[in-house]
């Protein structure tokens, strides 16, 4: 008798990302198995990877699907399609399906939903795939619903295991897999040869930083160190990433590929450059280190230094997650430099080793097949009947949301009272912001303008303020700073000098 059917829920579709690849790889692994398999891929307009799915696996594309957010704590339109999956499969195979939700807190929101309605043919896994607050504080919110949780890094098994401590028989540390060749690659590499370095993945700023790599290949040419750069991938920062490009002859960019395609890039290549502020456990990182090709990393408080050792399998860049993007890419130089006078070979059949004994798709298989097992007979897990089940709310809905809580807009009411007069800016134009729009309509100080760390959001609006970015925020005449996060309040106040520096007051909604 097969397993219980998985289920694999992307709100982006196959858009690129380390998530996706994670999906299809263990999804058609599992069906070349004979585990039944299934994707639910929702509409996504961004860019999407070109995959090849086995046969067996079933692909569920509801149509007419709006984007999360377009209607803030309605998931009724989204619940339909779900349970259109989840009966399918359990007419098929008759066992409890289990339902994998990613990247978005209303799809976890989605399977707390179903979790009333299929209360006995449903089980709920949760995955944290970034060590980032957000994917934090999703999980701790739907645990009610979640059989188990999976964390992709020892990091996150560690902030896991303090923030649900009742829970912690129902942790599991399941690093990602990859296909890793049986035998080492050869690296070899003439004297006077380019050193051939390779990005995969997003090009984006927030998380990604991809322009410290324009910076990398800058103050590599002016060292003298002949190199090459490939970047592949494509993501919000294109444009702005391929117009500096351009006019450096060092740096070669391809669209996303398949990933066989991406292993040969990767076996073509020295060394695999990936100057994020942040990482669950990269699986780009582990392509790379499957082809032998040596990781140079910055240095993150996430999943690399569990896989690499220094100097042996890699080189982390001694770099501060928040960094701007040339320090990072000086630190990058430096570690490039150092790279260029080890031993290249050893280094690659290092990588290719961690990859082949930890990393292996599947070892990584393996586990999860238990673990779905284990859900599908574990008891059935319901939604408390008086909780709205959404992550996201309304404007000025009562009870807040995964986003605000309850008394989140009395506590922002209470401090732009202290500060009427004043001249305010907000930091951060996310679901906090909007959820508050009634409180900061009725604001006594006067909001000039909306910053963000994505700068990407700088020229657009949010409740008809203007995004600019936190470098711009003094010449509006602002003269105080409120940031608009619950999530994220603490690291945005850990840099607050950022506004300090231009003279502004900062001030904290929670304390």
């Amino acid at each position: 008798m097969p397993g219980p059917p998985l289920l694999i829920a992307l709100p982006h579709a196959l858009s690129v990302g380390g998530v996706t690849t994670w999906a299809v790889r263990l999804i058609n692994t599992l069906a070349s198995r004979g585990h039944p398999a299934a994707l639910l891929l929702h509409p996504y307009d961004g860019p999407q990877l070109t995959l090849s799915l086995h046969p067996s696996v079933q692909v569920f594309r509801p149509q007419n699907l709006p984007p999360f957010g377009d209607n803030p704590g309605d998931l009724s339109t989204y619940i339909r399609h779900y349970q259109h999956a989840i009966a399918t499969l359990a007419a098929q195979y008759a066992q409890p399906v289990t339902l994998v939700p990613n990247t978005h807190g209303d799809c976890f929101g989605i399977a707390a939903a179903l979790t009333r309605s299929e209360p006995n043919g449903l089980r709920v896994l949760g995955w944290q795939h970034s060590d980032i607050e957000y994917d934090a504080r999703v999980l701790a919110r739907y645990e009610p619903v979640i059989s188990s949780f999976v964390a992709v890094s020892d990091r996150i098994d560690s902030t896991l295991r303090s923030r649900l401590p009742a829970r912690n028989a129902d942790i599991h540390n399941i690093p990602y897999g990859v296909e890793v060749a049986a035998l080492p690659p050869r690296r070899e590499r003439r004297l006077g040869d380019p050193i051939r370095l390779i990005y995969t993945g997003r090009l984006e700023h927030h998380q990604k930083r991809i322009l410290a790599l324009i910076h990398m290949s800058d103050e590599l040419t002016r060292r003298g160190i002949n190199h090459r750069l490939t970047a592949v991938g494509n993501g919000p920062a294109a444009p702005e990433f391929l117009a500096l490009a351009a006019s450096r002859p060092p740096i070669t960019h391809i669209p996303p590929q398949a990933p066989d395609r991406i292993a040969a890039l990767l076996a073509a290549s020295d060394a695999f450059v990936l100057p994020s502020r942040f990482e669950g456990l990269s699986v780009s990182m582990l392509e790379a280190m499957a082809a032998g090709c040596v990781p140079i990393l910055a240095r993150t408080d996430s999943g690399a230094l569990q896989a690499i050792t220094p100097g042996v399998n890699g080189l982390i860049a001694d770099v501060a997650t928040e960094a701007d993007d040339k320090a990072a890419g000086l630190a990058m130089a430096d570690a490039v430099q150092q790279l260029t006078h080890r031993d290249l070979a050893a280094m690659s059949h290092a990588a290719w080793h961690t990859a082949h004994t930890r990393y292996s798709l599947d070892l990584h298989v393996d586990r999860v097949t238990a673990l779905t097992n284990a859900a599908a007979a574990a008891p059935a897990r319901q939604w408390p009947a008086n909780l709205n089940p959404a992550f996201s709310a309304p404007p000025g809905a009562p009870g807040g949301s995964g986003s605000v809580p309850a008394d989140g807009p009395a506590r922002l009411a209470a401090l732009l009272n202290g500060l009427a007069g004043r001249r305010i800016i907000l930091h951060g134009s996310g679901q906090h912001t909007l959820q508050l729009a009634p409180t900061l309509a009725a604001s006594p100080a006067t909001i000039l303008a909306v910053t963000d760390d994505d700068r990407q959001r700088a020229g657009q609006r949010v409740l008809d303020y203007p995004i600019i970015s936190p470098d711009q925020a003094r010449a509006t005449g602002a003269t105080d700073v409120v940031i608009s996060s619950w999530m994220h309040q603490d690291a945005i106040y850990a840099r607050r000098d950022l506004y300090e520096s231009q003279g502004l007051t900062v001030h904290r909604i929670y304390t």
